[in-house]
């Protein structure tokens, strides 16, 4: 049974990225998906530059676009140019390898991912983390 990434969930996931932002006074930007690179829910957070809504979409798009988590791809990248290339040829938005875009996935399954852009590419990972566990601690219920 596939499930869905739901509002209220993909809530969840963005008020513990934008929380864990805050503990360090980091002004981030938050992108929820879902597995198939659909947004959820976008949120430009306090203060965090007119651009990261788009990059923080764009490693949550990549994340749930090629199953994995953003960074993990620069290996890829680096090993296999052309096929990273043809390979980002044939989604609609421009994959990246930067850190920040980390997969979701309720027991085991694929629901879609979250990015966040703003700070550092250590602490966008971090703020990440934290919508992930936060998306996978809500409820039991469906979504």
């Amino acid at each position: 049974m596939t499930r869905e990434l739901r509002l209220d969930r993909a809530r969840a996931a963005v008020e513990a990225a934008l929380a864990r932002a805050a503990r360090d006074d980091l002004r981030v930007s938050v992108a929820v998906v879902d597995a198939m690179g659909r947004d959820v829910l976008v949120v430009r957070g306090d203060g965090a530059t007119w651009f990261t809504p788009e990059v923080a979409r764009s490693k949550a798009r990549t994340a749930a676009a090629f199953r994995r988590d953003s960074a993990a791809l620069a290996g890829l990248k680096e090993s296999y140019p052309e096929v990273f290339a043809l390979a980002g040829d044939q989604v609609p938005f421009r994959p990246t390898t930067l850190p920040g875009g980390i997969l979701l996935e309720l027991d085991g399954e694929v629901v879609g991912a979250v990015g966040v852009s703003g700070a550092t590419p250590a602490q966008d990972v971090l703020c990440a983390e934290a919508a992930r566990d936060a998306c996978a601690a809500f409820g039991t219920r469906e979504g």
